[in-house]
């Protein structure tokens, strides 16, 4: 199997558990709901769970995202520009993207191994090590850079 599919795929299977992430977190909220007013019993854990999920869905799926080009852009200046200016801002912004992506991921992987190392655990309902919370930001941010990548290679290649 090719590199490019490989990655896809991963991107895709990524998709796919971020929206079991949203799924799951909009059906315990209203089992909470339920089980607190119809029941009496509510659930301890969903709004930290709700909240660390939110973490996983939005970092891994961030790349999905950029590929279906899902993201919000401003149009109002390249919509405006020539072929050329419009290919250049979009090569640039695509290697802003890398940059950034690129630093988040070392920076935050630095921390998530920081707190690995120190075995330092988030205290609420539920103890959890944090870096299992925090772990994938470096994860997502790494993607989400070698996506900008990709795009980048595309954007230059288009129109030659």
């Amino acid at each position: 199997m090719k590199l490019g599919r490989l990655f896809a795929k991963l991107l895709g299977g990524l998709a796919a558990f971020s929206a079991a992430c949203v799924l799951f977190i909009t059906l315990s909220i209203c089992y909470e709901v339920l089980g607190r007013y119809l029941f009496g019993r509510p659930l301890m854990w969903t709004v930290e769970i709700s909240e660390y999920l939110q973490i996983y869905f939005v970092f891994l799926s961030a790349a999905w995202v950029l590929r279906q080009k899902g993201h919000v852009t401003l149009d109002i200046v390249a919509g405006r520009l020539g072929p050329a200016s419009r290919k250049a801002c979009t090569v640039a912004t695509d290697v802003l993207g890398i940059i950034v992506a690129s630093v988040l991921a070392i920076v935050s992987g630095i921390v998530t191994y920081e707190q690995m190392a120190l075995g330092i655990p988030v205290i609420k309902a539920i103890e959890v090590p944090k870096w299992l919370v925090i772990m994938p930001i470096p994860l997502g941010m790494a993607l989400l850079a070698i996506e900008f990548a990709i795009k980048l290679f595309a954007d230059i290649g288009q129109g030659e």
